[in-house]
């Protein structure tokens, strides 16, 4: 026996208002995701034009180029 009846258009109700309340937090994590993964791009290109090597913590990577 299930002691508690669940009621589903509360729950979609609770639902569709922490999504709109986290809309924000949801875009600016998303967008410091994107900007983030561009500067970590840009970083190693330039690492790589310049040194031909590039580090990840403690792990260094050569560069070599395929055309």
């Amino acid at each position: 026996m299930i002691p508690y009846i669940i009621n589903f258009k509360r729950v979609i109700e609770v639902s569709l208002w922490l999504w709109s309340k986290s809309l924000p937090a949801m875009i600016a994590f998303f967008l410091g995701l994107w900007i983030g993964s561009v500067n970590t791009e840009s970083r190693i290109v330039s690492d790589c034009k310049f040194a031909n090597a590039f580090r990840v913590d403690i792990q260094a990577f050569a560069c070599q180029r395929k055309l």
